[in-house]
């Protein structure tokens, strides 16, 4: 267990404020297609959304950043360098940090694997199986905001 207590675990998640996804069901009777109750506006793009990173552990919760663009490997960069560093220091100041990460194609990236190589002296990064979401305890965080984002917003 107490391994378990020097993982951080990031991700990053997209959140639809309007949560279209195209397809609108509507039942009616015979005659209430055109009742403004039976009828759905189009809405593009899910209304507008937002990307966010996030990390957290068993000792403290780590920066939520918003990606302002696609998460590309420089992006992704960015936010380690600028926002996990630090906080991997100020968690694990003696450097047995266990870095989690997804296998995203920006977290395998060449320059991000090597920045991650430069700095295992400082923590470590945990082998990740694909296709494994269900294993990232941030993606029950990541699912109450989005109940909770669905719950504010109307249909």
């Amino acid at each position: 267990m107490d391994e378990w207590k020097r993982v951080p675990w990031s991700d990053e998640s997209r959140f639809l404020i309007l949560h279209v996804d195209g397809r609108v069901r509507v039942r009616r009777l015979p005659g209430e297609q055109l009742l403004p109750s039976c009828t759905a506006g189009d809405t593009q793009a899910g209304g507008g959304g937002i990307m966010l990173w996030g990390t957290f552990s068993w000792a403290a919760l780590g920066p939520v950043v918003v990606v302002e663009q696609t998460m590309k490997a420089a992006n992704y960069l960015n936010i380690i360098a600028d926002q996990l560093h630090p906080y991997m220091a100020f968690v694990f100041p003696n450097g047995n940090g266990i870095f989690q990460q997804n296998n995203a194609p920006c977290h395998k990236s060449r320059i991000v694997l090597e920045w991650l190589e430069e700095h295992t002296d400082e923590f470590h990064l945990m082998s990740w199986p694909p296709n494994s979401p269900d294993l990232n305890p941030i993606e029950h965080f990541w699912d109450v905001m989005q109940r909770q984002l669905r719950a504010q917003t109307p249909p």
